[in-house]
């Protein structure tokens, strides 16, 4: 702007810089009476350095400032009202001359700091909606919603000018810009606790004094000015210190005893948003000691177990908690009491913190009712007594019944003993009681002729374990079945000693040739006699199985071979069986 043009201006609305320096207060002022036909706002190049600094709030709200936020000032928060400070109170006329407008900057947006730019220069930064109010000597801009995080913002104070034809055009006058923190809070911050809680009492003398707020705080909000302690009108002095979420006030002297003391948490306290506190945060609490006398009686306020609880183990140790700190020396056998009936149960009364413990001397009996008593006798710490006594009972559980009878092998099948058992019998034994079917396998039931083991499977269900052969039994032969002490019940208990007994299966009747041929009770017992010593697994031509119809005829084909005969020792009658039944076509194969 030429020198020339500058000549005609009456008043320069001038911004008011900061840290008060000369060049401003020789700047011109301002007046009610002020009219001009080209009326801008003043440059002013001595605000501060040009390099970005960290907002500070302290800073930004000091009369001493010439814009908030200030110029390059960087993580100003999102709810930023946007103001300029000028060297006098604004006049009607200069108001209707002023506005501010606040633009998301461009990357490329000019330099840091003041600067007039064209119209066209701006028309290309997104503008930000918001509201334009004056107080005194202040121009203040309102966005409408929170500001972007992160993000740079160019802020222009705009004078305008009047044509011939009486008509305002707008001009640039004094610019600067801002960067908004990362934060996206715009919610006021709370108090979440206090340490002491409100109307505590017993507060020791040599207390610090904490607050606990919902999210970080601006540290430098934190002060004796926004955290005060006060005991009636009376300020106490002391430091503020704050880490975390936490404030702390801690006094430079001890409390006086037995006053009521009230923390304050003014709205001057913000969070690290810049967000305020929408109202003070007061709570109070008591000193312990002084005149605070306590007349409030005792109660109990939780037992263990609860009134009428059944089913409670007998080694149950009985307890109650008091709605307070009781005297110790009132709480002992003689207050604390246990009965059943009209027996007085012998025991041990124990107490610590608010709880009185009474531990039977030795187990309580099953299934009985008991009754506690907290006499009147007990006090607390002031000498207050319980109003009344305090009752409450409980039952135990019923006795438990553990089984330690062994379990006992009863009736059998074949009997003991028995004879002409049928070959294709299975073999059972009942027990006395329940027993675990885990235990009950062809190790511990067996059945054996003389050493040998007969292959089969045992099952269990209800009561009773059968032995099921592999294959038919050999006739008019004895037979051992065996249950050992392998076997037990579902408590455990096995049987006293093993069972053993035999029986003696029927007569092989033989059909020399004639008639049907049955192979599992007449066959199978002679080639299980004559054959398996040289044809059975340990013998000399073993690999031949005698229960296979295709291999015992192969063998029955050279039964009339005189070496054969002679190696079998079998008379003419069991080789007319055979050879009967090798004509029948496998039958019962």
């Amino acid at each position: 702007m030429t020198l020339k043009k500058m000549l005609p201006i009456i008043a320069v609305l001038s911004v008011v810089l900061m840290g008060g320096c000369k060049k401003d207060t020789e700047t011109a002022t301002v007046d009610s009476t002020t009219t001009s036909s080209d009326l801008l706002v003043a440059k002013s190049g001595s605000e501060g350095s040009s390099s970005s600094s960290s907002y500070n709030s302290n800073n930004s709200n000091s009369k001493n400032s010439l814009t908030i936020p200030a110029k390059n000032a960087i993580g100003v928060p999102l709810n930023q009202v946007i103001t300029a400070n000028f060297n006098s109170n604004i006049s009607a006329e200069l108001i209707a001359k002023t506005t501010i407008v606040l633009n998301v900057a461009n990357s490329d947006s000019g330099h840091d700091g003041d600067q007039e730019e064209s119209e066209d220069h701006d028309s290309h930064m997104t503008a930000v909606a918001g509201t334009v109010s004056y107080t005194a000597a202040t121009a203040s801009f309102t966005p409408t919603a929170p500001l972007a995080p992160n993000t740079r913002y160019k802020v222009t104070v705009v004078s305008k000018s009047r044509d011939e034809h009486h008509i305002y055009h707008a001009k640039k006058g004094y610019a600067w810009f801002f960067t908004t923190g990362a934060g996206t809070s715009v919610t006021a911050p709370s108090v979440t606790s206090t340490d002491p809680l409100n109307n505590a009492t017993g507060v020791a003398l040599n207390k610090a004094v904490s607050v606990t707020f919902n999210g970080a705080m601006d540290p430098l909000t934190m002060s004796t000015s926004t955290f005060t302690l006060t005991q009636g009108v009376t300020v106490v002095a002391g430091t503020v210190t704050y880490t975390g979420t936490k404030a702390t006030f801690t006094p430079a002297a001890s409390l006086v005893a037995g006053k009521i003391y009230t923390a304050t948490i003014t709205t001057g306290a913000k969070d690290i948003a810049g967000n305020a506190m929408t109202s003070k945060y007061l709570f109070n609490f008591t000193t312990t000691g002084g005149t605070v006398v306590d007349l409030t009686a005792p109660t109990v306020s939780l037992t263990d177990p609860l009134n009428n609880a059944t089913a409670v183990a007998v080694t149950k140790a009985v307890a109650v908690t008091f709605s307070e700190a009781m005297n110790p020396l009132t709480i002992n056998s003689s207050t604390f009491t246990l009965t059943q009936g009209t027996t007085v149960v012998a025991g041990i009364v124990t107490y610590a913190g608010t709880k009185a413990t009474f531990t039977p001397a030795a187990s309580l009996v099953a299934d009985k009712i008991y009754t506690v008593t907290i006499t009147t006798g007990a006090s607390d710490v002031a000498g207050n007594l319980l109003k009344s006594n305090y009752l409450f009972n409980f039952t135990t559980a019923a006795a438990v019944i553990v089984d330690v009878t062994a379990p006992t092998v009863g009736t059998l099948v074949p009997a003991s003993s028995a004879t002409a058992v049928a070959v294709n019998s299975n073999v059972t034994a009942s027990f006395s009681e329940a027993m675990n079917a885990t235990t009950i396998t062809a190790s511990t039931f067996t059945l054996k002729q003389g050493t040998t083991a007969v292959a089969g499977t045992v099952a269990y269900s209800g009561t009773t374990a059968t032995f099921t052969p592999s294959a038919a039994l050999a006739g008019s032969t004895v037979y051992t079945a065996t249950i050992t002490t392998g076997a037990k019940d579902i408590a455990g208990n096995a049987v006293a000693a093993s069972k053993t007994w035999s029986f003696t299966t029927v007569a092989v009747t033989v059909v020399c040739g004639s008639g049907t041929q049955s192979f599992a009770t007449i066959v199978l017992p002679i080639v299980q006699a004559k054959c398996a010593p040289c044809h059975g697994a340990s013998g000399g031509s073993a690999g031949i199985s005698l229960t296979n119809y295709a291999q015992v005829k192969a063998i029955g084909a050279r039964l009339d071979n005189p070496g054969m005969y002679s190696k079998m020792n079998t008379d003419a009658c069991q080789i007319a069986i055979i050879k009967a039944w090798i004509a029948q076509g496998s039958l019962n194969n």
